[in-house]
């Protein structure tokens, strides 16, 4: 259950959504105003921690669970991005630019940050939608994060996150994503968080608007 007859659970999650709305927004106009991009690829570390915040902020369940799954996802996502750069065999030939900020092994520490924030959303999106058996909720999940990254993959090379070594995104790329994705997934779900479909749904939208909007605007 949502915690709707609690009044401080329900204040926590309405302040959240509008968190989310708000600074997708601002930072779509931003991004789409010329003279304004080099300051808004400044603040895209400060967003993703604080998407990261919100997440935490609006969690209303048993708090073992969310460390168990904040530190499992971003611990595995960290580490599959560092094999990933360095032996060139997972998600294909790259590199990472400046914009993502600290690096630790050639790769920014908020990589982590930015699996745990798309695994949460969409798993809690797909809950919301009432599909219950992990194994299709994760495959429908993976299916879901590699759309958003093909969406991503442009706007990312564009604003200076990641550079690939060849002309175009590798297709080894959308197939390591699903598998991440999908492996990810299975993890967050047993962990049996507690169901936060708003937040979790408005944040996976927002993220799939933001980047669907900029691929275009940006091409």
């Amino acid at each position: 259950m949502e915690g709707k007859n609690d009044p401080v659970d329900l204040k926590a999650k309405k302040i959240a959504v509008a968190v989310i709305i708000i600074f997708h927004l601002v930072g779509l106009a931003g991004f789409l105003c010329g003279p304004l991009r080099p300051y808004f690829i400044q603040l895209v570390p400060f967003h993703l921690l604080l998407m990261f915040g919100v997440i935490v902020f609006s969690y209303r369940g048993p708090l073992n669970r969310l460390m168990l799954f904040v530190s499992g996802v971003f611990v595995s996502g960290f580490l599959v991005e560092v094999l990933g750069v360095y032996t060139g065999n997972i998600f294909g030939s790259y590199y990472y630019g400046r914009t993502l900020g600290l690096k630790v092994f050639a790769v920014p520490l908020l990589m982590g940050v930015n699996w745990v924030i798309l695994i949460f959303s969409v798993a809690q999106m797909i809950r919301a939608l009432g599909i219950r058996h992990s194994i299709l909720a994760s495959l429908l999940g993976a299916v879901l994060l590699t759309v958003l990254d093909f969406f991503l993959e442009p706007v990312a090379m564009a604003l200076d996150f990641w550079h690939w070594n060849w002309s175009t995104v590798p297709l080894q790329n959308f197939i390591a994503w699903f598998v991440v994705s999908l492996i990810l997934l299975k993890f967050c779900y047993a962990t049996d968080l507690k169901q936060q479909k708003y937040v979790g749904a408005t944040m996976f939208l927002a993220q799939l608007a933001f980047f669907a909007i900029l691929r275009f605007a940006l091409a």
